[in-house]
């Protein structure tokens, strides 16, 4: 019997149609328009040592590649196959509105050059984009080529997407003991903070965060938070015989009797030695920045955070009951895919820090110096640019991760295909038997359960399937102020 290939005609058109580099690239054009605009605002204002002395930062432009000769004259029609030949990489210009004020009165207001950014060929960016067959023919390109990648130094890098856990995700964990653990990876910028609630044998719950005092009781947190008396302690968990034990357990055993006094106990801790005052400013600071940023860090937010705590305190006390599962790091519900642009947004926001550090610095100096201030003088563009294109030269990334980039494999067509869809775990190569090297019932339909390598990378490098598309990160926003609106969101 033979077979008809009339019922491959959806899948042929699928991949006549289909850009395999096309989440990598749309990555990249979300980075470019969205995250560079959001990074310069975290970092708006910045003070040097002289007090007297500050920039604001404004707005930013990212221009086309261009490429800058010897003699210091600027050229536009810079395409990526001059870039291979000449073994220079394919960039664009960042210029950045910057204001310099003394003592509130402005001095001087300039749109400076800070650097060059790799621009992802096929990108918003690019020279390439939207151009015909017969454009990209006589521009040296191949015109079934996929984009998706970059050029430095007249190497082609491709950059493997990293497999991380899901950020804002509260995880219930079992410790040894008959501990029971639910913790949560709070991410706001370039922050990640651990926040573990732990309930013990005993049934005494304490946290942990950054910064945070060791064996600091929940109890005593939640009084530090905002939550005054035992009424409102009981409102913050659900009225179940269960939790209701355990709160009573915890209540009678909490000898911290108003806010001050937990806020001072975790002020003896970050603040050793130190008078009352500074130590309650001290633990109030800690809590609004490393205990759960991305629900807020300020004042107004820390109620938000006790029932936060309370949620993931009642859910190991759940686990702990036996009214609830473990739950699976190795489920990809619980995993993120970061592409392209979320590592270049990594990068770029490691390199502007550096600039910042490193404008500051140019700053005290022309000042102890007496000589004249202005911006001109104290923005070295080197600054950004070094960074960036050492990280995409070694594939030393931020976060101690290595072979993030990598020369793209062009020895035949599927070579830049497996390159564009590989994916690749943090988890240490070493151990051997990890869970996470298994193939989970999860992966069907999104990961290859074949196409891993021998060896000690074995389940820890995979690759997508070619039908699995990679969404792209979506403001939350909107649907925080429609639950508001409705009264859903804990005020």
């Amino acid at each position: 019997m033979t077979q008809s290939w009339e019922q491959y005609t959806i899948v042929e058109s699928w991949f006549k149609n289909k850009n395999f580099a096309q989440m990598n690239i749309d990555s990249f054009n979300q980075f470019v328009d969205e995250r560079i605009s959001e990074i310069i605002r975290e970092n708006k204002t910045i003070t040097p040592k002289i007090e007297e002395v500050r920039i604001e930062l404004e707005e930013v432009e990212v221009l086309k590649p261009r490429i800058v000769e010897a003699d210091g004259s600027p050229r536009n029609d810079f395409y990526p196959m001059e870039a291979r030949i000449r073994n220079r990489t394919y960039s664009a210009p960042l210029y950045l509105t910057m204001r310099l004020l003394r003592r509130d009165v402005e001095q001087d207001v300039k749109k400076t050059y800070i650097g060059e950014l790799p621009v992802m060929l096929k990108s918003r960016l690019c020279h390439l984009q939207g151009k015909t067959s017969e454009e990209l023919i006589s521009m040296g390109e191949d015109p079934m080529d996929f984009g998706g990648y970059f050029i430095v130094n007249g190497s082609e890098k491709a950059l493997t997407a990293q497999e991380v856990l899901a950020s804002d995700r509260i995880l219930i964990t079992e410790a040894s003991g008959d501990k029971f653990s639910a913790e949560v990876i709070s991410t706001k910028g370039a922050f990640k903070g651990r926040v573990r609630v732990t309930r013990g044998k005993d049934g005494m719950l304490s946290v942990t965060f950054p910064a945070s005092p060791r064996k600091l009781r929940l109890f005593a947190l939640l009084k530090a938070l905002g939550l005054k008396n035992d009424q409102e302690m009981f409102q913050a968990f659900p009225n179940t015989p269960e939790i209701m034990n355990d709160v009573l357990i915890n209540l009678e055993s909490n000898d911290v009797k108003d806010e001050e006094e937990a806020l001072d106990r975790i002020g003896k801790y970050v603040a050793p030695g130190q008078v009352i005052d500074y130590r309650l400013r001290r633990a109030q600071e800690v809590i609004d920045a490393f205990l759960l940023p991305h629900i807020g860090a300020s004042k107004e937010d820390r109620r938000a955070k006790a029932y936060y705590l309370a949620t993931m305190a009642t859910r190991a006390i759940e686990r702990a009951n036996g009214l609830r599962g473990r739950d699976d790091k190795d489920h990809y519900a619980n995993k993120r895919l970061e592409l392209s642009g979320k590592l270049m947004e990594h990068l770029f926001r490691h390199s502007f820090k550096y600039f910042i550090k490193d404008l500051t610095f140019q700053i005290d100096r022309t000042v102890t110096r007496r000589r004249k201030l202005n911006i001109s003088t104290v923005v070295r563009p080197g600054a950004v640019t070094e960074r960036i294109l050492f990280g995409m030269s070694t594939g030393n990334w931020i976060g101690r991760s290595t072979g993030v980039s990598r020369f793209m494999d062009r020895v035949n067509y599927l070579g830049p295909l497996t390159e564009f869809r590989k994916i690749k775990s943090p988890l240490n190569k070493n151990r051997e038997l990890y869970e996470a090297r298994d193939v989970h019932g999860t992966h069907w339909g999104r990961l290859c359960c074949i196409e891993t390598p021998d060896g000690p990378q074995c389940g820890l490098v995979k690759n997508l399937g070619l039908f699995a598309e990679v969404t792209q990160d979506v403001n939350p926003e909107p649907v925080e102020k429609l639950l508001k609106g409705m009264d859903v969101y804990l005020k």
